[in-house]
């Protein structure tokens, strides 16, 4: 059934393409014959000027020329006019009656001929005839036309098709009309015998083919009726499957006989599409027949044989044309057919098999036969054909694939099918069809490739298959490349880099063993020969120059794409000999790879050499480190630390890379340090201060190492520089280290390795001064040499931290802070002091949170308020003397230090006051912040009062919907007198502010924590009604000018609309009624009075009836009944248009029609499948009759939309 309503819903879809085509065609058609009836009626009206003028020339006399000559003289540009020469070229060759004028008889007319014309002329009539010639255009209408009369019946047929054709809603509407009879008809046939069902949908098919004969004598209605003729012959089809296959339908029982009668459906169908001579047609047909064979539910190798019939005779009826299209559409079709026929779970014998395959054959060779007649000869490239070809060779491919019998021997089939396409192939070269000879081409290395795959099934390895598949992939590499065959060499390529990451996959499944032993022969010895295969391509290349560049894959940098694949399969083969050799000798066989691509690089001097050498020396550094470090301590260590250093001096040599001589060495300086670094951490671990002593002894042998380096002048800047940071690096690790160990150190030890450390940290300070005088060194050098007074400063903290209680850590940072402040002062080498100061300030801060927070419950907290009144009274201090300082570049602090002390202030108040109460006291705050600030007592940005403020609404909103609709007496007093202060706030801030757009927000910023405290407080039902009263409150306001901004409002509006539709709905129950009519009666006052007092704007009406129409939508969602739920909507749709009119909106017929899609949507998709069957049929003519209605009113007042 559903079938039925598809394939009519179709009809009347493709129906409406066609008419809308047709109408286009003939109004253009229309246009121009007006256009040209037009300027016939113009050229007749001038050539019966002409022959007056020329016969009043012919009875002109002489004597006549002087008696009117001179009072007639300024008339004389009157007449001309209409006999200018373009016009007359212009009509010529249109209007037959004026063959018989030459345009010579006109230019040879001259001033005096016209005197002579009007001689004979009295001036009267003379007069009347220019006057009638000034304004004879708008009189110009065919006397035939103004005598015909056209019947009454014809000018309602033009009508109705007008009516039909202008609005698509009558053309929808019409065809659901139509649905609905046809559901009518359906539900009578349902009621009579299959026979009689089967007699109908072909008495249905009948009439469809039969309207072709009709409308092929009108002209503008022959391709409706070829697609009405297609049709009935689809609808005959079906009917012919379903008298043997639809239970419903199905009054044959004999296979055979079913069978036969499909296969004549399919024959009409075919010969349909075939006398058409249109391949639209005939691909739409064939399409059709193998469709129906595809859903035939016991599939048989009949089904299959005959599907392959249909589609050779859907080929070969094309032999005559060369409509890719179509064979494209046929072959695809069958592919699609063959893989539904597998999927379905149809299982044929061997000798059914080879009956499949021979049809599969069949209809593969009927369209590559196709490809190679004479219409494709000396033909370059046709991308038709191409894609025709390549997807016959995928059906080929496919169908022997789901068809395969499992014979061994299919190697050797596929092998012999490689050579015979190769010579296809070099058949369509001979021709001169280039692009068959490529194609064929490919499909022959592919089936080579796949019988060479194949040999797995006589137990060749993988491996070996893999090493084969990519010795075949190089050679036709090479040779296309020498043969310079350009477009094969470069998808040859494109393979090449396939093949590339498929081995790359391919060795990673190889030495994490996810193949059985059974299917590998050696992993190692793949692994190598796949990498010396890669490997051999750039060295070859390097060889002979003439293949430099035939797999480079980065032109900027040449680089090799076999090369990288070299440099890849390397990196594995350490991963294999990894899992092969013991105690970790693989590092030797990373030591011998890297030395043998440093070697390549300076020999061929080649980037790919280049860049395997970098990633091998960065991997020996990287790997050895990481091996030093994981295994037990043994000899092999001190063996592997003197490789990496053999390794790091062959590559010092070579200090370039790329054209950058600065990371080859980066790189030494890193790995000779992070070996003496992990020796020292593996051997020196249970000795703490040798360790730390260890590690300050590498910083300084960096900082000895740099100052060698430098006097030989042997290192760019940038590497002087890495070595002064490895210097602070191994500081700062014997100071973290010093730091980590510091609890299991006792006092002494504690001061003896700070002496030690600082007295490092001043010789390296005045190293400078020390060895050279001079400003010679680098200025990167000055710079890092202040971290030393950090350090120093690192120790004195670690000192106090190690010694003092936590309760005076914050009084001792404040203390260091103004000690550090004077210092800055008083001392120019510690220039940075200033900023440090700073942060013993904040870290004191910090600490007087953190033991506020961790005494939170503590019941003795004197000590605790103590310290904090003493840290606040020094930040004072603090504040004052950086008053003091006059210094420009300490202004920052002076600036920054309230914003913190607010902060700090705020976080306090957090922790030790309960959270009900932050809102007012925060409100407070900004109050009293506002009081400083305005006697500029402190100097700070306006901003800061908005930050706190928004802080205390956070704050109470959180507290609000923390404790949903459970606030007692004093949270409401609290919470709403935070809200007064800050209504307080923004009167003082409107008072300082100059910009509108900020009062305004002030305004907003207070409806929205209202109306959000209320949202958390107030039970659901009431929420709209809060809204929809705010919304008219807040329009009075706007009314009464009280308020500027008329979107508040608004905003108050939609969320009543919104909530009403989208959440209340969700909740409603009967007992509400009362509540809901009064949200509606809300709404509609809000409407009215937004009509009576807003102003107009663009958006007004969208604004205020979209919403509405979305809450009633809602509302009759959830309450009718779905069966006829279609049809309110609709009518809703019908009242938006009703409503557009009247006011002359656009966009709600856009809208209407929207909705009218989802309606029919709906009524296609849920109703008609969903509903009892007679509602089904009467809610489509329902739905149809008010399109119809919409479609009429929209015609009647469409000028009002204009």
């Amino acid at each position: 059934m559903e079938i039925i309503v598809f394939i009519l819903a179709a009809c009347i879809f493709v129906l409406y393409n066609k008419y809308t085509d047709l109408k286009k065609d003939n109004d253009s058609i229309k246009d121009t014959i007006d256009r040209y009836s037009q300027q016939n009626a113009t050229i007749k009206e001038e050539i019966e000027t002409l022959k007056q003028l020329v016969a009043a020339k012919t009875a002109a006399t002489a004597p006549h020329i002087s008696v009117i000559e001179e009072p007639l003289e300024p008339e004389i540009p009157l007449v001309p006019e209409p006999v200018a020469i373009p016009i007359i070229e212009e009509i010529i060759p249109v209007a037959d009656a004026i063959e018989e004028y030459e345009p010579a008889a006109f230019t040879s007319i001259e001033p005096e001929t016209f005197k002579i014309e009007e001689s004979v002329i009295d001036f009267e009539n003379y007069h009347e005839f220019t006057a009638e010639e000034s304004t004879y255009t708008p009189e110009i209408a065919p006397i035939v036309e103004k005598e015909y009369v056209e019947s009454a019946f014809s000018k309602f047929i033009k009508q109705a098709e007008k009516q039909f054709a202008d609005n698509w809603t009558g053309i929808l509407g019409t065809g659901i009309m139509v649905l609905g009879i046809g559901y009518l008809s359906i539900y009578t046939a349902l009621k009579v015998s299959p026979l009689f069902r089967i007699l109908i949908l072909w008495l249905y098919a009948g009439i469809l083919m039969g309207a072709y004969y009709f409308l092929q004598k009108k002209e503008k209605w022959v391709t409706t009726g070829l697609w009405l003729r297609s049709a009935g012959a689809s609808l005959f089809l079906f009917g012919c499957y379903g008298a043997s296959q639809i239970p419903a339908l199905s009054f044959i029982t004999n296979s055979v006989a079913g069978y036969g009668l499909i296969a004549v459906g399919i024959g009409l169908n075919l010969y349909i599409g075939y006398i058409i001579k249109k391949q639209t047609f005939l691909s739409l047909h064939v399409i059709l027949s193998i469709l129906i064979l595809c859903v035939i539910p016991e599939k048989t190798v009949t089904t299959f044989i005959l599907a392959a019939i249909t589609a050779t005779i859907g080929i070969a009826l094309s032999y005559k044309e060369k409509w890719e299209f179509h064979l494209l559409v046929v072959i695809s079709a069958f592919i699609i057919f063959d893989i539904w026929f597998n999927a379905q779970g149809t299982k044929l014998s061997a000798t059914e098999n080879i009956l499949a395959i021979i049809g599969i054959i069949t209809v593969a060779a009927s369209c590559l036969f196709m490809q190679y007649r004479s219409v494709y000869e000396n033909t370059v490239f046709d991308r038709a054909a191409f894609i025709t070809h390549l997807t016959n060779w995928l059906l080929f491919a496919v169908g022997l694939l789901l068809h395969a019998t499992g014979s061994h021997f299919k190697t050797f089939v596929l092998f012999i099918g490689a050579i015979l396409c190769f010579f296809i192939a070099l058949k369509a070269r001979k021709k001169k069809v280039y692009w068959l000879y490529h194609l064929d081409g490919m499909v022959s290395f592919i089936l080579l490739a796949l019988s060479i795959i194949m040999l797995n099934d006589w137990k060749v390895g993988i491996d070996i298959i893999a090493c084969i598949l990519y010795a075949l992939i190089l050679v036709c590499l090479f040779v296309l490349y020498k043969n310079k065959e350009t477009l094969l060499y470069k998808i040859f390529f494109v393979i090449n880099q396939f093949a590339a990451a498929g081995l790359l996959f391919f060795s990673i499944l190889l030495i994490s063993k996810s193949f059985e032993d059974a299917q590998i022969t050696s992993a190692l010895a793949t692994m190598i020969v796949l990498s010396i295969m890669a490997l051999a391509v750039p060295v070859f290349s390097s060889i002979k120059k003439e293949f430099l560049s035939i797999d480079i894959l980065d032109e900027k940098y040449s680089l090799s794409l076999n090369g990288i694949l070299a440099i890849a399969l390397c990196i594995l083969l350490l991963f294999q000999t990894n899992a092969e050799l013991l105690h970790n000798l693989f590092v030797t066989v990373l030591f011998f790879i890297a030395v043998s691509w440093c070697f390549l690089q300076n020999k061929f001097k080649n980037n790919t050499f280049d860049l395997g050498r970098m990633i091998f020396y960065c991997l020996s550094i990287g790997i050895t480190v990481a091996t030093i470090n994981l295994q037990h301590k043994s000899n092999y260590d001190f063996a592997f630390a003197l490789g990496l250093l053999v390794v790091i001096a062959y590559n010092w040599q070579q200090k370039n890379w790329f054209n950058n001589d600065f990371i080859i060495r980066f790189m030494g300086i890193i790995g000779a340090n992070a070996v003496l670094f992990v020796l020292v951490y593996k051997y020196l671990g249970d000795h703490t201060i040798l360790q730390v002593f260890s590690l300050a002894a590498i910083a300084v042998l960096n900082h000895e190492f740099l100052w060698i380096n430098y006097k030989k002048k042997s290192l760019i800047a940038i590497n002087e520089t890495v070595l002064y940071l490895l210097y602070f690096l191994f500081t700062i690790l014997a100071s973290a280290l010093f730091l980590y160990k510091t609890p299991a150190l006792t006092n002494p030890e504690i001061a003896l390795t700070c002496i030690g450390l600082s007295t490092i940290q001043i010789y390296v300070l005045f190293a400078k001064r020390l060895r050279n005088k001079s400003a010679e060194t680098s200025p990167q050098w000055t710079n890092l040499n202040l971290f030393n007074s950090e350090l120093l400063i690192f120790n004195v903290l670690v000192f106090g931290f190690t010694c003092l209680a936590n309760d005076y850590i914050s009084m001792y940072l404040a203390v260091f802070a103004l000690i550090f402040c004077i210092a800055f002062q008083k001392l120019t080498e510690f220039k940075r002091f200033n900023l440090y100061s700073y942060l013993l300030l904040l870290g004191g801060i910090i600490m007087t949170v953190y033991l506020a927070a961790v005494n939170y419950n503590a019941t003795n907290k004197v000590l605790q308020y103590t310290t904090q009144a003493a840290t606040v009274a020094l930040s004072i201090v603090y504040y004052y003397l950086q008053f003091k300082n006059k210094d420009r570049k300490d202004q920052s602090i002076t600036t920054s230090l309230p914003y913190i002390q607010n902060l700090w202030i705020v976080v306090l108040l957090f922790i030790q006051v309960q959270f009900s109460y932050l809102p007012a006291l925060f409100m407070v705050l900004s109050l009293l912040n506002f009081g400083l600030i305005s006697t500029n007592f402190i100097k700070v940005k306006y901003q800061l009062l908005y930050v706190i403020a928004t802080l205390a609404i956070v704050v109470s909103l959180l507290y609000s919907f923390s404790n949903m609709n459970s606030f007692t007496a004093i949270d409401w007093s609290v919470q709403l007198g935070s809200v007064a202060l800050g209504l307080v706030l923004a009167l003082f801030l409107n008072k300082k502010e100059t910009n509108d757009s900020l009062k305004n927000n002030y305004q907003i910023v207070l409806n929205i924590w209202l109306s959000l405290i209320m949202f958390s407080q107030l039970p659901h039902k009431w929420l709209p009604v809060f809204w929809a009263a705010t919304a008219i409150m807040n329009l009075y306001l706007y009314h009464r000018q009280i308020s500027k901004n008329k979107n508040i409002s608004i905003i108050y509006y939609l969320l009543a609309n919104l909530h009403l539709g989208f959440l209340s709905f969700n909740f409603f129950e009967s007992k509400f009624l009362a509540i809901y009519l009064l949200i509606f009666a809300l709404i509609a006052s809000y409407i009215y009075l937004a009509y009576k007092w807003m102003e107009k704007f663009d958006l007004k009406n969208s604004l205020l009836i979209y919403p509405a129409t979305l809450s009633i939508g809602c509302f009759l969602y959830l309450t009718f009944d779905k069966g006829i739920l279609t049809f309110f909507w609709i009518l809703e749709a019908l009242g938006l248009l009703i409503l557009g009119i009247a006011l002359k909106e656009k966009y709600f017929r856009y809208v209407s029609l929207s909705l009218v899609g989802i309606c029919v949507v709906r009524l296609m998709f849920f109703d008609l499948s969903n509903s009892d069957f007679l509602i089904r049929a009467l809610v489509l003519l329902g739905v149809g009759i008010v399109l119809l209605v919409m479609n009429s009113l929209f015609k009647k007042y469409k000028d009002r939309f204009d």
